[in-house]
C-alpha cells in the first residue's frame, strides 16, 4: 500500500469521503426507521403479505450491506490507515465495535426470518424484530460517530487518493448495485446529488433512474402507503 509523502500531505487533493459518510447515514437512518416501523406493527398496525416480504426483503439487504461495509473496513480501511499514519491511529476499539456488531447482525437476521415467515397478526415477531432493530440503531450510531470523530481526519490528513480510491472501487464492486445506489441517491444532501449526478454518464443516470422508480414502489408498499 502506498502511503502518502510529505509532499502530498500539503497536497489540496485528499480522499473523497462522500460515499462513507452517505452510506453511515443511511446506515442510520434506516435501523432507526424500520425500528420505528416494527414497533408500529408490533403495536397492531396492519401488515399484509406483500408488505412483510418487502420489509423482509430490504432488511435482508440491509444486513448484508452492513456486513460489506464493515469487511471494507476491517480488510482494506484499517490496513491502510496503519500503513499510512503509524502510531498516529488506534483502531483496535472499532474493530472491537465490529466483532459485537457482527453478532448483532446474526440475530437481527434471526429475527428478519422470524417475522417474514410469522403469520398475519403475530405482532410478537415484529415486537422482537423492532427491539433488535433499536439496538442494532444505538450500536452504529455510537460505533459511527466514534469512527468519524478518529477515521475521517487520520484519512484527510494522511491517506492518499489512490489508497482512498482502492476502499471506494472494494465498495461498488462487492455491494449489490441494485440496492445501494437508489439508497445512496434517497440519502445525500443537495450537494452530493449534485456531484453524484454530474459525475455519472446518461447511460448510468438512465439506469439509476429505473432502480429509484423501483425503489420507491417497494417503500411506499413498507411503509403501508401502496394500494
Amino acid at each position: 500500500m502506498t502511503s502518502r509523502s510529505s509532499s502530498q500531505s500539503t497536497a489540496t487533493s485528499t480522499p473523497d469521503l462522500t460515499g462513507m459518510k452517505i452510506a453511515h447515514r443511511a446506515m442510520l437512518d434506516d435501523t432507526r426507521r424500520f425500528a420505528e416501523i416494527l414497533g408500529r406493527i408490533g403495536a397492531g398496525e396492519p401488515c399484509d403479505d406483500r408488505r412483510r416480504r418487502a420489509i423482509g426483503d430490504y432488511l435482508t439487504q440491509l444486513c448484508a450491506s452492513i456486513h460489506h461495509h464493515h469487511t471494507i473496513e476491517d480488510e482494506i480501511v484499517w490496513p491502510i490507515l496503519t500503513a499510512s499514519a503509524g502510531a498516529a491511529v488506534d483502531v483496535r476499539e472499532l474493530q472491537d465495535d465490529h466483532t459485537e456488531l457482527k453478532a448483532l447482525l446474526a440475530v437481527l437476521g434471526t429475527h428478519v426470518g422470524g417475522f417474514a415467515r410469522a403469520r398475519s397478526g403475530d405482532t410478537r415477531a415484529a415486537g422482537n424484530l423492532a427491539e433488535t432493530l433499536r439496538q442494532t440503531h444505538e450500536l452504529l450510531a455510537e460505533h459511527i460517530a466514534d469512527e468519524e470523530k478518529v477515521v475521517f481526519p487520520i484519512v484527510d490528513r494522511y491517506v492518499s487518493v489512490t489508497d482512498w480510491d482502492r476502499v471506494e472501487k472494494a465498495a461498488r464492486t462487492g455491494g449489490k448495485m441494485s440496492f445501494e445506489a437508489p439508497r445512496m441517491f434517497r440519502h445525500a444532501d443537495a450537494c452530493e446529488l449534485a456531484k453524484m449526478r454530474k459525475e455519472a454518464g446518461p447511460i448510468i443516470r438512465a439506469v439509476l433512474g429505473l432502480l429509484i422508480r423501483s425503489y420507491d414502489k417497494r417503500e411506499a408498499i413498507i411503509v403501508g402507503q401502496a394500494r
